[in-house]
């Protein structure tokens, strides 16, 4: 098991903050990836896409993207009742990490949270 201190890890909210203090007229797109079949294994799958203006989003330009899978009722309780938003949520840190806004660590909080409940899954 390896071991490490959530606290190390920048939330994908803090990301969010500083991305629009640096690009107010920045923007933050989110597209559900998800498929039919992938909805019958219960797996959600969000796309995330960063601009850095307006302009930018009417050029079809973006910064970066980012994508991210859940799992209706798999890895904790976010993921009972709101799985497609903890998705959301996932996408828009790794699209903001690669845009370079990933803080101390490439992985985000959240990130490394999924990792904890899969580790506390596999012991029970």
């Amino acid at each position: 098991m390896v071991s490490f201190n959530l606290a190390d890890y920048e939330t994908v909210e803090e990301r969010i903050k500083r991305f629009y203090s640096d690009h107010p007229d920045g923007r933050i797109i989110t597209e559900n990836e998800t498929l039919p079949e992938y909805r019958t294994e219960k797996i959600w799958v969000m796309k995330a896409l960063v601009f850095e203006s307006g302009e930018d989003l009417e050029r079809a330009c973006p910064k970066a993207t980012g994508y991210a899978f859940e799992i209706d009722g798999k890895g904790g309780m976010a993921n009972q009742s709101s799985a497609l938003e903890n998705c959301e949520t996932s996408a828009i840190g790794r699209a903001l990490a690669n845009a370079n806004y990933s803080g101390n660590k490439r992985t985000s909080r959240e990130e490394m949270e999924k990792v904890q409940r899969f580790e506390k899954a596999e012991k029970a």
